[in-house]
């Protein structure tokens, strides 16, 4: 991925744990994001809840657009299909679009400097 100011970044899945609320109806609702290194961020508000879309290679995603204070972001739920033959039950799993260290480019002049 390049940025408007020709930074290059590598994306790389990040699962995540998630506090989540599981309504009557069904319906699953993230309510905090805790990071790797134990650093939590409430969930303000679910701006698109998340639906499943057909399985592919044993997995569903479901994409929440959701905001974390004024930063905007996706967070997906995947669902794991079981696999009786090897004794694994269906698993689901949050993970969130992470960026690896960022390699510098040439910005226009004037442009601000990361």
């Amino acid at each position: 991925m390049t940025t408007t100011y020709g930074e290059r970044r590598r994306v790389h899945r990040e699962y995540v744990d998630v506090v989540a609320r599981f309504g009557r109806d069904g319906a699953i609702e993230p309510v905090c994001v805790v990071w790797k290194d134990g650093r939590s961020f409430p969930i303000d508000e679910v701006l698109e809840p998340g639906s499943f879309g057909a399985m592919a290679r044993g997995r569903q995603t479901a994409r929440y657009r959701v905001r974390l204070g004024r930063h905007e972001t996706d967070l997906y739920l995947e669902r794991l299909a079981a696999r009786p033959e090897v004794g694994e039950p269906e698993a689901l799993r949050w993970w969130v679009n992470a960026f690896d260290q960022v390699k510098q480019g040439h910005a226009p002049e004037g442009a601000p400097q990361p």
